[in-house]
């Protein structure tokens, strides 16, 4: 008996262990997507953004991956620097939520501006053996944000 409940703690742990591993890599991949955005390498973005993405701006806006990616590739819309203060990951299956609050400061249509946003990012793979790839965003703007 004590042989299979320690089976079952060690299995349990391991579960565990592998789930926060998996949470760990899905904000690695939330905080490399913001990094390639103020760097501007939107080759990266363009493979991670699944064929269906879709992200809604914190004023209502929505945008396809192919509309999306025209936006930044114009130099009309700049992200200048991403400064993410709280985030956290969730995975049911093949799916992940990414949660959290940043200050964003973009140039948009030459203006500059300074945004506290609280946004999701909705993740989603194939198989358990197969990349992650962003399928939503979505970002609401906070208080103290130059709108």
């Amino acid at each position: 008996m004590k042989l299979i409940l320690i089976t079952a703690l060690l299995f349990s742990s391991l579960t565990s262990f592998s789930q926060v591993n998996e949470d760990q890599k899905v904000l690695a991949l939330s905080n490399q997507i913001f990094k390639w955005e103020v760097e501007g390498k939107i080759d990266s973005l363009d493979k991670v953004f699944n064929d269906k993405f879709v992200v809604v701006s914190s004023t209502g806006d929505q945008q396809t991956k192919a509309q999306y990616i025209a936006r930044l590739k114009s130099g009309n819309f700049v992200h200048n620097q991403i400064e993410v203060q709280e985030n956290s990951a969730s995975i049911a299956d093949n799916t992940a939520t990414v949660v959290g609050k940043g200050t964003f400061i973009v140039t948009a249509a030459g203006k500059k501006l300074t945004i506290r946003l609280s946004y999701i990012e909705v993740f989603t793979r194939p198989a358990a053996d197969k990349p992650w790839t962003v399928l939503a965003m979505h970002a609401s703007a906070l208080p103290g944000a130059d709108h």
